[in-house]
């Protein structure tokens, strides 16, 4: 059953939501969130660190790069907070440059949850996943299942939560990819109703 989520058309649930959500707590299951915002920024006004507002994450994915993650209705918030970090802009006197560019439409964003989550990914990847590698609200740049990816983790209750950004045309064949990872760990994908449930 499909429905939709801030515009964009998603699973509602695959069979139901009460035996998704078990089933994530179990063992693992795989969402698409693609729906959720994404913000890349750049520039030497990286300098330090911008505010980004309670409803968003902000990533460190190299020393003057970051991205931001937030769900839809943080959107003005979070825009006001990166413009004001970049008021005066780079032909101002003594200001460091600071480039916003929005890439929700760039990334595709499927989430492996779950105890065993690190187990199903690990399958397709090289990074380290491990809890001293890899703790809640880390992020690393890697592959998964031979595909440039970003892997941000933040878990959902205290399980761990894996999401992994991707070139959107390749979308399909990595979660068919994580799917097929899952098997051995009775991993399902879960829809929309599930992910509120988990509160992911």
């Amino acid at each position: 059953m499909w429905t939709d989520c801030y515009g964009w058309r998603v699973p509602d649930v695959f069979t139901t939501a009460d035996s998704e959500a078990a089933r994530v707590r179990e063992s693992a299951g795989c969402a698409d969130l693609s729906w959720m915002l994404k913000f890349d920024l750049k520039g030497d006004g990286l300098g330090r660190a911008p505010a980004v507002g309670d409803g968003a994450r902000l990533w460190a994915l190299g020393p003057l790069h970051r991205l931001v993650t937030c769900a839809p209705p943080a959107r003005e918030d979070v825009l006001g907070h990166l413009d004001a970090a970049r008021a005066g802009g780079p032909d101002s006197p003594g200001r460091a440059p600071l480039y916003i560019t929005e890439v929700t439409s760039v990334f595709a964003q499927l989430l492996v949850c779950g105890p065993r989550a690190r187990e199903v990914l690990g399958k397709l990847t090289s990074l380290d996943l491990s809890e001293r590698s890899l703790p809640n609200l880390a992020c690393g740049q890697t592959s998964v299942a031979h595909v440039g990816a970003i892997v941000l983790r933040q878990d959902a209750d205290g399980i761990p939560a894996m999401h992994v950004l991707v070139s959107r045309e390749y979308a399909a064949s990595v979660w068919d990819a994580i799917v097929h990872a899952g098997h051995e760990f009775n991993l399902a994908p879960f829809g929309l109703r599930a992910q509120r449930l988990l509160n992911v």
